[in-house]
Order: C-alpha cells, then structure tokens, then sequence
C-alpha cells in the first residue's frame, strides 16, 4: 500500500507520517520546504521522541519526500492508495487543482486502485471542504469516477507537538506528546478501510468533532490568553497557575454540559476526558509558547470556533458560561506584533470598539448580556493586567 502525506512539518512527520509508516505504507511525504524533501530523500528516516516520565525515541524508515512543485507529484497521486495532509487548514484549499490534476492523470492511466483522502486539519470536515473544491478543479467528466473511487474522509486528530528542537541540526527532528487520536468517518471511505493502525471509526463523527474543539481547543486557547495575561510563557507552567487552572477548568466543564446535553456524553467520562486534557497541559517536556498558541485570534473568535461556539451552547441550554466570557475577554486583549490578526485585532478594539469587533467576526449582538459582560471583562484585564505593567 502507498500512502502520499502533504506536509512533512512537525504533526506530519510527527504524527500521520508515524503510523502510516508503522502501519505498513510506503510513505512519500510532499512538501514546499525545499530543505526538509532534500533531508528526507538523503536520510530516508527520521527520529521522533515521545516525551513523557519515559520518554523514548522512534526510528521512521523508509520514506520519501517530493517537492509540491515537482510534475512527479501527479503520479505520486496517481499510485497512491491513501492521500493524508496536514499542511495548516488556510493551505488546504491550495492543493486542491493539484490533486484535481493528479486524479485526471490516474484516469489517464487506468490505475484502478480506490483512493482514500484524509485530511488531518483543526478544522470541522476538512476532507468534504477539500472535496468541494477539488470538484470545482476537476472537469466535469469526470464527477463519476470520483464519486465512485475517491473517498474523502473526515477525522479528528489529536496530539500535542513540542516546538522546542533539542536536536536543531537535524530538522527532521521531532518532540511529540505520547497520546495521539485518530477518528475517522466509517461512512465515507471508498472500498476497504485502509488499515492503519491507531485509527478509531465512527458513525458520529461531529460529537467527537465537537467534543475535542470544545475541550481540548477551548482550554489550551483560554490558558493561552489567560497566561499571557498572568505574565506566563509556556502552557505547562500557565496551567499550574491557580488563578488560570480555575478559569480554564471552568470554561472547560460550562462546554462539557453543552456536550452531555448535545450528544449525551456520560458526565463521569467526559470529566475524566477534561482531567486527562488538563494532565496534558500539565506535561513539561512538552514547549509551547502561549504566543504561539494564541496565534489568529480572529479566526478563534469566530462563532463557528473554539470560544464562541461552545458559548453560543450554553446560551442554546440555558447554562452558565462565566468563565468561557473571561476567556473571550482575555483573547479580545492578545498581543502580538508578528501576527497579523492580532494587530488587526487590536487596531479594531482601539478604532471601533470589542462590541463591534465581537458582533464583526464573532456574530455576538451588541445588546446580548454576554456581550456587555465581555467587554466588562475585557476592560477590567485591561486595567488590572495590562495598564500596570
């Protein structure tokens, strides 16, 4: 089985290259980054450790890499049985003509062989957005024949990378959490399930979708803009912070009763699923900066992410949601000179307002008792956080 991954950084090479590899595919990864394909094509392996109180490391072998603008892409996409990415979900949309013209250029030489696409995004049923845009790419002739031997596959993933290289001379280096999830829509694979090993399947995958963005995605974010806040750098040392570790857990048990009433999680299950997300947080061999972590604030305020959406839900049930406002709040106060939301974001709150920046991306009316209770906290951080300093 052959199996082409878009986008060898750190959750590909970290992650899907991982158990592709040790599933028994022979792995092309496809990359942008001149310097990481060269690395690859002269190694063929890379090193992976998997932190933890015993950590470890693991050899990847066997692998390829091509350049994204090299013409051989199309028979990689050609011979591939399974196509993952995980190139960043603003990327995604750009690769769809290239597999549009990898999948006329299968059909132009006959290869009968099913083809699987899984993309490995944050982003709610990324596989069926791409295939949106990779119909409009591909000529309508041939609609059938995708619709009969190309399967796009929704996933939830999940596992926490650390963007701390010990090893910086070797780029293909890589720090990884040892959990890891991998669950996939049963009903839209094409022919046999590819068997990878690791991978869940699932008949509702929108609860597990929704369950991960409003637990894992709503507490790391909200420890991240509350961090920054407290004057932490890295999520393991914000989250031992009392005053964070409250709202954070807070927030993360207002979005649990939206899941338990939405999709009838078991409450003593989805609790210890909010523990374990919080001992994950607490993990400090893994480095992330809350910086990075708090990165496109504007894409995070939108109704359909992981602050408003799972406040829209206890709205929706009627339930209480203080702490998932101060998390908004802290978000509202972010600041960072390299990310252009951020700037955009405080040139917004500065010229026109929160309640308009809030009703702009986050859908939020300006009367809404939510609303004015978020700009009553965006106002005290303000002044107790932010004008001292």
């Amino acid at each position: 089985m052959k199996a082409l991954h878009f986008g060898a950084g750190n959750i590909g090479r970290g992650f899907i290259g991982q158990i592709l590899v040790n599933s028994g595919f022979h792995l092309i990864f496809a990359d942008i980054n001149k310097n990481i394909v060269n690395a690859i094509n002269l190694h063929h392996e890379y090193d992976i450790e998997i932190l933890g109180n015993n950590s470890h490391y693991e050899k990847i072998t066997g692998i390829e890499a091509v350049h994204i603008k090299d013409p051989k892409i199309f028979s990689v996409i050609a011979e591939s049985d399974v196509i993952t990415i995980s190139v960043g979900v603003n990327v995604v949309s750009s690769l769809a003509l290239l597999i549009a013209k990898g999948i006329e250029h299968k059909i132009h030489l006959k290869k009968n062989n099913i083809l699987n696409i899984i993309a490995c995004e944050n982003c709610f049923r990324c596989s069926s957005i791409l295939k949106k845009y990779v119909m409009n790419a591909l000529p309508s002739k041939y609609h059938e024949y995708l619709e009969n031997n190309i399967g796009f596959v929704d996933t939830v993933v999940d596992r926490i990378v650390s963007f701390n290289n010990t090893k910086k001379c070797n780029i293909l280096f890589v720090r990884v959490e040892k959990f890891q999830e991998l669950i996939c829509d049963i009903n839209q694979f094409k022919g046999d399930i590819p068997k990878i090993i690791g991978m869940k399947l699932t008949k509702n995958l929108n609860s597990y979708s929704e369950r991960k963005l409003f637990t894992l995605n709503t507490g790391h974010a909200i420890t991240a803009y509350i961090g920054l806040l407290y004057g932490h750098s890295h999520i393991y040392d914000a989250i031992l912070d009392k005053n964070i570790y409250n709202i954070v857990h807070g927030a993360m048990n207002e979005s649990g009763n939206v899941l338990i009433s939405r999709y009838g999680f078991d409450k003593v299950k989805h609790n210890n699923y909010i523990k374990s997300i919080i001992s994950r947080f607490k993990n400090f061999f893994l480095v992330d900066s809350l910086m990075r972590v708090g990165r496109n604030p504007l894409r995070k305020l939108c109704k359909n992410d992981r602050l408003v959406q799972p406040l829209l839900g206890t709205l929706e049930y009627q339930y209480p949601n203080i702490n998932l406002i101060k998390g908004i709040a802290a978000a509202l106060c972010y600041k960072n000179v390299n990310d252009s939301e951020a700037v955009k974001l405080n040139y917004l709150i500065q010229s026109k307002g929160v309640k308009y920046v809030l009703l702009k991306f986050s859908n939020l009316d300006p009367k809404l008792s939510v609303t004015l209770l978020i700009n009553k906290y965006f106002n005290e951080f303000n002044k107790k956080f932010i004008l001292n300093k």
